[in-house]
């Protein structure tokens, strides 16, 4: 645990490809006492989080581009889109989906805690810059599958994102 005031120069922490957004692990959650952690995210175009839940609540504030969030009711979903400015809460249990539809990138910070934290430091892989996005293996399938066994989440099947407009998952 630091013991004392930091200042984070995201420009110099390293990237990791989590499934295809980019993320940058800014604050851990020892460095907050086990509170939670911060992390920086570049959604390229195109790329989506397919539906999942997890018991854990995340936090979403959009420094650039748009995201779309799926709003749950319950039953069925509909796309709700987050602007530069806006926060995205969303409590824990809820089913949950988000893309980035546009032409452009898409930067957020994610507030959240441990155990999301932890999640995706084990699923992210060093990312160098200018290095080509690939589609994941059936390998990173395998490990995706269970490491949200081990966190405990649950991931949609390919025919519930579908119905909410995601394909490839």
């Amino acid at each position: 645990m630091p013991t004392e005031t930091t200042i984070i120069h995201s420009s110099d922490a390293t990237l990791f490809n989590v499934f295809g957004p980019l993320q940058q692990f800014l604050v851990a959650p020892s460095d907050t006492s086990g509170a939670f952690g911060i992390m920086r995210a570049t959604i390229p175009p195109s790329i989506a989080i397919p539906l999942h839940s997890h018991a854990d609540p995340e936090v979403f504030f959009v420094l650039e581009g748009l995201l779309e969030v799926l709003h749950w009711n319950g039953e069925a979903g509909h796309w709700l889109t987050a602007r530069v400015g806006d926060v995205i809460c969303v409590p824990g249990g809820i089913k949950h989906a988000i893309r980035n539809n546009s032409t452009a990138p898409t930067v957020i910070l994610l507030a959240t805690t441990p155990n999301i934290y932890e999640f995706f430091r084990e699923l992210g892989k060093p990312y160098g810059p200018g290095e080509p996005s690939a589609p994941p293996t059936e390998e990173d399938m395998r490990r995706l599958l269970g490491l949200a066994a081990k966190y405990q989440y649950w991931i949609g099947s390919p025919q519930e994102n579908a119905a909410i407009g995601l394909t490839g998952f």
